[in-house]
């Protein structure tokens, strides 16, 4: 896929990490003891493992009273499934997977790896997402039966102080302000052209300091979620290309001129 001719683009984009997922229905009889068997599918290009807890199911829900965006808890016995990591050789890209998940993340890291862009990175991800397709249909006999997906960007946006908000974001003029810290957080309602809720588009932005301690930042988090109308792997591939459309535009309409030359705005 080659990057589409009307999305902004910068040289130098502020971008921290990437993230690319799907949720799907559990795959009866699949528990940890395969793990091992998921871990050969990947473990040429990815040969570290860690085992970290498993992520509750998460849906966006729309319409009727009070639908809001949260966590689907089940009743029963408690899962036993965990989630493991599968990180590459210099740890710029990791794959986790668990019994309902297959997420791929893309992190600058303490090596400052420059950004690779996303066509390769959602090349990567389509490929191992084909391989646990395969690897359940053949092991299992079940297909893959999506239920979300997602991709987000995180955006690390070094200042001098705090009060440069205004600086950076069309939607701050705070620039008078001494600002010493801030969290904010608000959701959009994506529709598609006959209206229809698909997706919400998550915005976090805070204060933070650098990994090192030593410097001051603006975190942005951009995140779009939601159940593919169409639930193949094509269609949901399609939708987070959407989602990172969405993303893209917002994140330009959100940001400064001033934030555009110093991140080298192509266009």
């Amino acid at each position: 896929m080659n990057r589409p001719v009307h999305l902004p683009e910068f040289g130098t984009p502020p971008l921290d990490e990437l993230v690319l997922g799907v949720q799907f229905s559990p795959v009866p009889g699949y528990s940890s003891i395969y793990s091992g068997e998921i871990w050969e599918l990947f473990k040429e290009d990815f040969p570290h493992v860690e085992e970290h807890p498993a992520l509750e199911p998460q849906f966006e829900t729309f319409g009727g009273h009070n639908a809001r965006p949260g966590f689907q808890f089940s009743f029963g016995p408690a899962p036993t499934n965990s989630r493991m990591w599968f990180a590459s050789e210099e740890q710029n890209d990791l794959i986790q997977f668990q019994s309902d998940r297959l997420l791929h993340n893309w992190r600058r890291g303490p090596n400052g790896m420059a950004y690779p862009r996303f066509e390769p990175i959602e090349q990567m991800y389509l490929c191992n997402l084909e391989k646990i397709r395969d690897f359940f249909r053949r092991r299992f006999s079940h297909e893959l039966e999506i239920t979300q997906a997602e991709i987000g960007y995180v955006n690390l946006i070094r200042v001098d102080d705090f009060s440069e908000i205004g600086k950076w974001f069309s939607i701050w003029k705070a620039s008078q302000l001494n600002i010493e810290g801030l969290t904010t957080t608000f959701m959009e309602v994506v529709k598609d052209n006959d209206q229809r809720a698909i997706a919400r588009l998550h915005h976090i932005l805070q204060s933070v300091l650098t990994i090192d301690g030593k410097h001051k930042a603006y975190k942005l988090e951009l995140t779009f979620r939601g159940l593919p109308k169409d639930k193949s792997i094509d269609g949901t591939i399609e939708f987070i290309r959407k989602g990172r459309e969405k993303i893209v535009t917002r994140f330009t309409e959100l940001t400064t001129d001033y934030a555009h030359q110093a991140w080298e705005r192509l266009k």
